[in-house]
């Protein structure tokens, strides 16, 4: 990403109503800037392929992870409707040229390019003009599917990965662009004398066509590359079994005594998987020292630590993958914003005493959420909703 739903909250783990303490973490961003843990305006959390590693012509589907923290629901999601096939050097930003183009009257061909002969096929007919709002034009939603082109492999100008026989392996990469916005899109007029490349072609705009800022608008992107079937180059993404909470009693002689563990099931809802969350008591400033802190993260099974043919050690030995967490929040803290799950070459430090974070909850009472989003090195990912009651 360049920046790169809940269920009830009445449904919740009742013995788990805990006095937890509210200190503000050393994950707090220094020097006056906003902790990119919290959740405060319209963010892209994580975006997700179904096969993060694809056979050309396998249909491939996108999710993506979206919130707006100032109106406490999911933004609107638009994607461009275009395959960006194999760009200069592997970069994001020369799809842009592609893009430019099949707005412009270009044709999109069935591989995820475009011809630019002013033939049908483009995004609307005639192209379009900035501050024409492209919205009617866009796919919306969560989810976006497209077809990996055939010869996305075959067309690649380079191949740099090697497998375990040391011979460098052929494949082909496809980007995937989309937008969180909250408001709707425009084309942004071509500044001639910007040479920027990354300069991006689309914004969020009003009503009135003023142009969005960060707040309220997000654009972001998806890799997946292509490797032939007869590679055996595969990837799948991580699997979030469940969620570990671990925490001391309110008063208990030894605040940093385990006293309470739960497990929480990780189940699917219309919004994405999700636990049925948990309760937790404000703690006010007056008795913060005798407030507790909560312990919390995803249980990962060691079968998503897949070997990573790609990655060698210097004996020529296969690696697996790295596997980390990174935590959302809208309210509270984290004492560790990411924490590591899975190393490439010891695997798992522990189980969740040493992979947890702690969560630190806001002074006052409130309704929130927390997403742990966890990825592998190699493009997969996976997240879970976990509602929190602060009373």
């Amino acid at each position: 990403m360049k920046r790169v739903a809940s269920r009830s909250l009445g449904r919740v783990l009742g013995p788990v109503a805990l006095a937890i303490g509210a200190l503000w973490s050393s994950s707090c961003a220094p020097g006056g800037f906003a902790d990119p843990s919290t959740v405060s305006s319209v963010r892209i959390l994580a975006s997700s392929a179904d096969k993060p590693y694809a056979a050309p012509g396998d249909t491939v589907t996108v999710q993506l992870l979206a919130y707006d923290g100032r109106s406490k629901k999911p933004p609107p999601i638009y994607w461009l409707p275009f395959v960006c096939e194999n760009p200069l050097d592997d970069a994001y930003f020369g799809c842009f040229a592609q893009f430019a183009a099949l707005l412009a009257g270009g044709r999109a061909r069935s591989d995820g390019g475009v011809d630019t002969d002013g033939g049908g096929g483009s995004l609307a007919p005639g192209g379009l003009a900035a501050g024409v709002d492209l919205t009617p034009f866009l796919p919306t939603g969560p989810a976006y599917h497209f077809t990996m082109p055939l010869d996305v492999v075959t067309s690649h100008a380079a191949s740099s990965g090697v497998s375990t026989t040391g011979v460098p392996v052929p494949y082909g990469l496809v980007f995937i662009f989309n937008l969180a916005c909250a408001g709707h899109v425009e084309l942004v007029p071509i500044d001639p004398g910007n040479i920027n490349p990354q300069a991006v072609p689309i914004g969020c705009f009003d009503a009135n066509h003023n142009r969005l800022g960060p707040n309220d608008y997000v654009f972001g992107f998806t890799r997946v590359y292509a490797y032939s079937a007869d590679s055996k180059i595969t990837n799948a993404n991580p699997a979030i079994d469940s969620v570990d909470l671990r925490a001391p009693i309110a008063g208990a002689p030894d605040a940093g005594v385990v006293a309470m563990q739960a497990t929480m099931p990780v189940e699917s809802t219309p919004d994405g998987p999700a636990t049925l969350g948990f309760r937790v008591a404000h703690c006010t400033k007056d008795r913060r020292e005798k407030c507790a802190h909560i312990k919390i993260g995803p249980v990962v099974p060691t079968s998503s630590w897949e070997p990573n043919p790609l990655d060698l050690d210097p004996n020529g030995h296969e690696r697996h993958e790295q596997i980390w967490v990174d935590y959302f929040a809208t309210f509270g803290s984290f004492t560790s914003d990411a924490r590591l799950l899975y190393d490439v070459t010891i695997g798992s430090p522990g189980d969740g005493s040493h992979t947890d974070t702690e969560f630190l909850p806001p002074n006052d009472p409130g309704s929130g959420l927390m997403w742990m989003v966890v990825h592998d090195n190699r493009g997969g990912a996976a997240w879970v909703t976990v509602p929190v009651d602060v009373f």
